[in-house]
């Protein structure tokens, strides 16, 4: 009997690729009209008191969330890795990588990152326009990179928006080179067959590890800076999120997780952001500076550190179980939307920016602005990656 056959696809993970890309293109449109980050056009000007609220508030949650479900992803990636490996071994396993992950990291990195940074050098939008190697054509830009090593090097390595690319492609060598050293019959013996899902606490005392080991790199690298580009801050956590892909993948984790999982990790979260703001309003203040979070020796760089490690732990074990339970199906939009949502991502830089340039002109509240702007682009996103990109690519 084909055992394989019954059991429940994984649709549910099609549908998060759909909210992966949606939430990357709403990120930065709230950066673009006034929350804290960085982005190619931000718009000037002062916010009014309820747009002010608004960001501040979507500044506040998202900067705890987002990094979970940024590696969440990271997780959703690792999945399949495991299969495509053993199906296709190494050679064939990495051609398919570079031409999925690599390829579409170097054209974003040598044409599409150079492209907007000069029209919006043209247009007279700093910091672009005060940049004196965009003072003058294209191909001088493109020259002046190659007038000393460190600015090559910070050329080849301003991978904006595709970080997340560059993040698969590293964690995916780690991998293999994992599977290289395991191959060894001595340590074969020392991984096990069967791998139930650890309790509540050990899983609670990793994630606070996780955390020390955190904010001792942000002391080097903090949130907001992207070494070599990659936030190598969040470099922690986002291994150890593909590292439980992987391994959900072997041990079939994602069917064993419950509704119990969700509510004591539920709880636990609640009880994280609570405490956190708690702390944050009691002790630094509705005015407080985000950067005191970023990193370095600092206790609220510490506090964030592990909270934001204790939520990452905890939206696993939330999110997955509840997309299984309750979206693993697909209708016709659905499934046009998860085959689209790769390119979605791919090219929502340059029409993110042109969106926001069009609207430029135009004098509105930035909240309202975003309202509008945003479902623009996600809609814009989806035409050019259903109706042209997956028809050439």
């Amino acid at each position: 009997m084909n055992t394989e056959s019954k059991k429940p696809r994984l649709v549910f993970l099609d549908n998060i690729k759909i909210v992966f890309a949606i939430i990357v293109i709403f990120q930065h449109a709230r950066i673009t009209y006034g929350g804290i980050g960085g982005w190619y056009y931000i718009e000037g000007g002062g916010l009014d008191l309820f747009s002010f609220i608004v960001f501040q508030s979507l500044t506040s949650i998202g900067g705890l969330f987002q990094s979970s479900l940024m590696g969440l992803f990271f997780l959703m990636g690792a999945f399949f890795t495991p299969k495509s490996y053993d199906r296709k071994g190494d050679f064939p396993f990495w051609k398919e990588r570079l031409l999925r992950l690599g390829i579409p990291l170097l054209l974003y990195i040598l044409l599409i990152n150079p492209i907007i940074h000069y029209i919006l050098a043209l247009l007279g939008i700093q910091p672009w326009s005060t940049n004196p190697n965009l003072q003058g054509s294209l191909l001088d830009f493109y020259l002046s990179q190659f007038q000393s090593l460190d600015q090559l090097i910070d050329f080849l390595t301003y991978t904006g928006p595709m970080w997340f690319l560059y993040g698969l492609l590293i964690f995916t060598f780690l991998y293999t080179l994992w599977r290289q050293i395991t191959k060894f019959d001595s340590l074969q013996q020392y991984i096990p067959k069967e791998l139930p899902i650890p309790k509540y606490y050990y899983l609670l005392l990793i994630a606070i590890l996780l955390g020390c080991v955190t904010f001792l790199i942000r002391f080097i690298s903090p949130v907001d800076k992207f070494p070599l580009g990659f936030p190598f801050g969040f470099f922690p956590q986002y291994l150890m999120m593909f590292s439980v892909g992987i391994i959900a993948a072997r041990y079939d984790w994602f069917e064993k997780m419950s509704k119990n999982h969700v509510k004591v990790w539920a709880s636990i979260i609640a009880l994280t952001v609570v405490l956190f703001f708690l702390y944050f309003f009691l002790f630094l203040g509705i005015d407080a500076d985000f950067s005191v979070l970023l990193g370095g020796p600092t206790l609220p760089a510490l506090i964030f550190s592990l909270v934001d490690n204790v939520i990452c732990m905890g939206m696993i074990f939330i999110l997955i179980p509840i997309f299984y339970a309750k979206f693993n199906d697909q209708g016709v939009l659905l499934q046009n939307l998860s085959g689209s949502a790769f390119y979605m991502y791919l090219i929502h830089g340059p029409i993110l920016v042109a969106v926001s340039l069009v609207f430029a002109s135009i004098t509105l509240f930035p909240i309202i602005k975003l309202a509008i702007v945003f479902p623009i682009t996600v809609l814009l996103c989806y035409l050019v990656s259903h109706y042209v990109l997956r028809r050439i690519m």
